[in-house]
């Protein structure tokens, strides 16, 4: 039988250390709304329950991608007041620690940006995951060009588009 490679106990969500495989590339479908793409991710998200040993399998989550960002925030703030974490690299790693007890297989449907604070931060938090072992699928009605178009400070979330289009196959 065959073993789905993201189930490979080397990547697996509850294997930190060790050698460690290169995780599948992730995945960015875009195009219009009602072309299929939420369903799509959907078929492969549902095929990954059916293909672990319990109905909710710890290796995967999938979110609305504002409803992620919305607990993004929220953990940075926890960390810094709660626990009393400071300094930027410290409280990212609190929050990919956290994103990542949640599964490893991160699928993101509606992937926008329109906030600064999100564009800005994206590329330190999704470098840090796929670093980690995450593996990204993502739907948008936009193009990875396309995402925060006209927004201020653009020129500074530009290489977080540059990022993705390299780590990500991107399919319109």
């Amino acid at each position: 039988s065959l073993t789905p490679s993201w189930s490979h106990p080397v990547i697996a969500a509850d294997n930190l250390s060790g050698p460690s495989l290169a995780p599948p590339k992730g995945i960015y479908l875009h195009g219009g709304p009602g072309c299929g793409k939420t369903h799509l991710m959907n078929v492969f998200y549902d095929s990954l329950s059916s293909s672990s040993s319990s109905s909710s399998s710890p290796h995967q989550q999938k979110v609305h991608f504002h409803k992620f960002m919305l607990d993004v925030h929220r953990q940075m703030h926890l960390a810094q007041t709660v626990h009393g974490i400071r300094g930027s690299d410290a409280v990212l790693h609190h929050v990919l620690t956290h994103i990542l007890q949640k599964g490893r297989i991160l699928c993101f449907d509606e992937f926008q940006v329109t906030d600064v604070a999100d564009a800005l931060l994206l590329r330190r938090l999704f470098t840090g995951l796929v670093e980690r072992g995450a593996v990204v699928v993502a739907t948008s009605n936009r193009a990875p060009r396309e995402l925060y178009k006209g927004g201020l400070q653009r020129e500074l979330f530009v290489p977080f588009v540059d990022w993705l289009e390299e780590t990500l196959v991107v399919v319109g």
